[in-house]
Formats: C-alpha cells, sequence, structure tokens
C-alpha cells in the first residue's frame, strides 16, 4: 500500500494540513503533536532520512558549579565542529541556564527544533530536567550523562569501569584505607563514580569506613574551602583518596598541603579526567583520561545515524578510559 500524508492522517487523527506543517518544518504546531506525526511518518517508511540544516549543541545548565570549570566542554566542541564539518554541517553552540529571566522561552525553542540535529550536554540534568526532550521533533543526542529511565541515545565515558581501576591501583600500592572525596552537588557521572568506588572495595573485601568520606563544593575554590573546613575538625587521614574529579582533587591537594599533610608521604590522591594542569601540580596529579574530543565526534555520528536512519534502535555508548600515572600515589 502506498503510504502519503492522507495515509499519516488517518493514522493519527491529525489534518492532512496539520501533518503537511510538521513536515515542512513550518513553525506553530505543538511539540508533542509534531513529535507524533514524525513517529508515526517514520514507522511506516513515509520519512526514510531527516534532513538538519546543522548541529546545535546544547549547554544546559543547572547550578553552573560543575559545568563552569569542566575542561570538557572545550574538547567536546571540537570534536563535534571537525566532525560536523565532515558532514557539511556548521556547529551552533545554544547556552542554557535554570534561573536566567528567558530561560523557559530559550527552553522552548530547543524543544520545539526541526530544522537542527540537537546535542545536549547534560552533565548537571536530573531525569525531570531531560524528560522534556522525549518529544523533541529534532534527532538528539546526550552527552555526558545517562538516564536509565529514558531511551536517548546516549555518548559518555564508563565512570564504572575507570573508578575500578583506580581502586584497584591503590590496592595494588597496598592501601586498604581509602577515602572519597565526592561532590556536595548531586551529579550522575558522580554518583556512577562513587558507586563504582563502593561496589569495587566490596568486592575486594576492603572496609569502607565513613569517617574517610568527605563532600565537598565541585569548584577548585569551594573544594579547597570545605576540605579546610573538614581538616579543622583533625579527622583520621586514610593512606589514600579517590576524588570525584580533578578540579575537587586540586582543591582538596591545597587543603592537605597546609594541614600539614604531604602527599604522596602521608597521603595519596587519585583525581578524574587528566585536566591540563594535573601535570603542574605539586606532585602531578595521577589520574583517569578519557578521550573528550573522541566524545564530540561519536555524538556526531550518532546524531548522523538518526537521520540516515530513523528506524535505528537508542545506543548508548562508553568511552573507555585510562588510568595516568604520575607522583600523587606512594606505594607502601
Amino acid at each position: 500500500m502506498k503510504v502519503n500524508i492522507k495515509t499519516i492522517s488517518e493514522i493519527t487523527g491529525y489534518s492532512q494540513a496539520t501533518i503537511s506543517n510538521v513536515l515542512n518544518h513550518k513553525k506553530g504546531t505543538n511539540r508533542n503533536t509534531a513529535a507524533e506525526i514524525l513517529r508515526v511518518a517514520k514507522d511506516i517508511g513515509y520519512l526514510n532520512s531527516t534532513k538538519i540544516e546543522n548541529i546545535k549543541l546544547v549547554v544546559y545548565k543547572k547550578s553552573g558549579r560543575v559545568l563552569t570549570e569542566t575542561p570538557l566542554i572545550a574538547d567536546l566542541i571540537a570534536g563535534i565542529e571537525s566532525e560536523g564539518r565532515e558532514n557539511g554541517l556548521d556547529t551552533i553552540i545554544y547556552n542554557l541556564e535554570q534561573g536566567e529571566e528567558q530561560f523557559q522561552t530559550k527552553l522552548n525553542v530547543v524543544l520545539e527544533e526541526r530544522n537542527s540535529g540537537v546535542i545536549l550536554f547534560a552533565t548537571e540534568l536530573d531525569w525531570e530536567d531531560i524528560k522534556p526532550f522525549q518529544n523533541i521533533p529534532a534527532p538528539l543526542v546526550v552527552v555526558d550523562a545517562w538516564f536509565k529511565e529514558g531511551d536517548f541515545d546516549t555518548v559518555l565515558m564508563d565512570n564504572t569501569n575507570s573508578v575500578y581501576k583506580v581502586v584497584t591501583y591503590l590496592l595494588e600500592n597496598h592501601h586498604r584505607d581509602i577515602g572519597y572525596i565526592d561532590s556536595s552537588v548531586p551529579v550522575r557521572n558522580f554518583y556512577y563514580r562513587k558507586k563504582s568506588f563502593m561496589d569495587t572495595m566490596n568486592e575486594f573485601d576492603v572496609p569502607i569506613e565513613e569517617k574517610y568520606m568527605v563532600k565537598v563544593e565541585p569548584t577548585m575554590n569551594g573544594a579547597y574551602e570545605d576540605m579546610k573546613k573538614y581538616l579543622a575538625g583533625n579527622p583520621q587521614i586514610p593512606t589514600a583518596y579517590c576524588a570525584a574529579n580533578d578540579i575537587i582533587a586540586f582543591g582538596a591537594m591545597k587543603a592537605l598541603r597546609e594541614c600539614g599533610c604531604e602527599i604522596p608521604e602521608d597521603v595519596s590522591v587519585v583525581g578524574f579526567d587528566n585536566m591540563p594542569f594535573c601535570e603542574m601540580t605539586s606532585p602531578p596529579l595521577t589520574t583517569i583520561d578519557f578521550p573528550k574530543k573522541e566524545i564530540g565526534i561519536t555524538a556526531v555520528r550518532q546524531l548522523m545515524q538518526q537521520c540516515n536512519r530513523p528506524e535505528r534502535v537508542s545506543y548508548k555508548v562508553e568511552l573507555l578510559a585510562k588510568l595516568v600515572e604520575r607522583g600523587s600515589v606512594r606505594k607502601i
């Protein structure tokens, strides 16, 4: 049977005029209606491909405290732009920040997008924040956060295996009293990193001591101030700390040195991200390095697959990382 706009109208119940407006990317149709029409059009084979005019990288800030100092954005943009050019597409960076005056208006622009392929930088988001994106008419790929509640195409680093490498490395260096410096701001990546820390410690029957668990703000100065307050209580210090990321590690190391703890003689520290400053700290920071630019490249490739094969299944792509050994861990 030949499929056409009339077929879509019979299935969805929407008028042929409304369907024509949606398929021709005209504004004015409710986004849920548009999403339903596009879904049916793809399902019945009316749309074999989706054409996009450009790539829109949406940098969605919720608290701003995590994304402000992250090293990922610049490398992510470089990867998206380079792979976008390979596909003849320019990249538009679209900043979205909760709390700003025009936030809802700007959010609606993204949710009603039809001409761009959208890459959503979702580091700071939770499920309620990203839930509305389920009905976006445009092709969408989520980066740097995974949501088990939804079936988004997702690209991120392998948090679980990375922290497993950190803990086993410390155990190989005979550390048994191991603490964790976490973020006081909830972030999905940080949740999975801490979960992996706990799971790995349990797997090797290493006691998890609450007295060695610390929470600090995920900015360099905030981590320093919070760690300094924690140390002012004269707590027992483990032989090693895992930090949720390098920024937290930098702030914690400064506070530890100021209170008289030598690194790594008194306490070892491992970070996560392999920021450029890692080689310039004293001592240089042992950390996890993941292919940041490749996240952007892979996201664009996922986006193009959505455009060329709308019927494909969704993918969760985790990029493996490696441990970079420097001078912040000692062998006991």
